[in-house]
């Protein structure tokens, strides 16, 4: 049994995969939580772990004292330069955050063709990956924008008269919080479409918008009404890429 463990800004998401790729079992936990937690009873039995950690030195500590507590074995994902049939495009390759590479890396096997990788989590990462003429795939960039609650969370940190509230979505917004819900889904939403539009021109033809994270049902019904096509819901798409970048690491070591 493998684990597949991304700690990402608030929640640490794990799963448990079987040697030919079931996923086994499955689970999440907010990071305060990491260092004050027991190792999940699924992990007992796992002979490895891959880890992407994008939470912080404190984070990725108490994850190895967890394994450790296991007896599990570790390897870290860094982005590299190619991965998994995927060049990596970034400026600097191994700066690109590692839930942001696996991500890539998955969405290239399953599809094998232009795509825009989205993850609305606590932040949202926009990421465009194309074909290139070898046949593999290449992250050619991508975008980090203010999930949806940090925008509602800035502007009630920021401006006066606006009170914390959740809202939800109208059209044409009647009130603030509304204003401010709509808002900021409207953006994310703008982003993404931003990203389908300069992506289709460059490969020729119109990407799948692969989208996951704790916010991508919300995110979904807003790309609807943008009437954005070939949206593609995908969970666990970072713990699938971090299993296969594991598997890769395997059959070179």
């Amino acid at each position: 049994m493998i684990l597949a463990i991304d700690a990402g800004n608030s929640r640490t998401k794990w799963g448990v995969f079987s040697a030919s790729g079931e996923l086994r079992s499955q689970g999440a936990i907010p990071n305060y939580e990491l260092s004050s937690m027991a190792a999940p009873e699924a992990w007992q039995g796992c002979r490895r772990a891959v880890i992407s950690n994008v939470a912080g030195e404190q984070a990725g500590m108490a994850i190895a004292n967890l394994l450790q507590q296991c007896d599990i074995s570790q390897y870290w994902v860094k982005s590299s330069a190619l991965g998994c049939g995927v060049t990596n495009g970034y400026q600097f390759p191994e700066r690109l955050g590692g839930d942001r590479w696996a991500a890539l890396v998955a969405a290239w096997q399953q599809h094998h063709a232009p795509c825009v990788v989205v993850n609305a989590g606590t932040a949202l990462t926009v990421d465009a990956l194309g074909a290139g003429e070898d046949g593999q795939g290449v992250f050619l960039g991508g975008l980090i924008v203010p999930g949806l609650r940090l925008m509602q969370q800035s502007l009630v940190a920021s401006a006066a008269g606006i009170n914390e509230a959740g809202g939800s979505v109208e059209y044409f917004p009647s009130n603030t919080e509304n204003a401010i819900y709509t808002g900021a889904l409207s953006a994310m939403a703008g982003a993404v479409n931003s990203m389908l539009v300069k992506l289709e021109l460059h490969a020729g033809q119109a990407p799948y918008c692969i989208v996951s994270g704790g916010d991508a049902v919300l995110l979904q019904e807003m790309l609807v009404h943008y009437r954005v096509e070939k949206i593609v819901m995908a969970d666990n798409l970072v713990l699938q890429g971090l299993l296969l970048l594991e598997k890769e690491m395997g059959k070179g070591a």
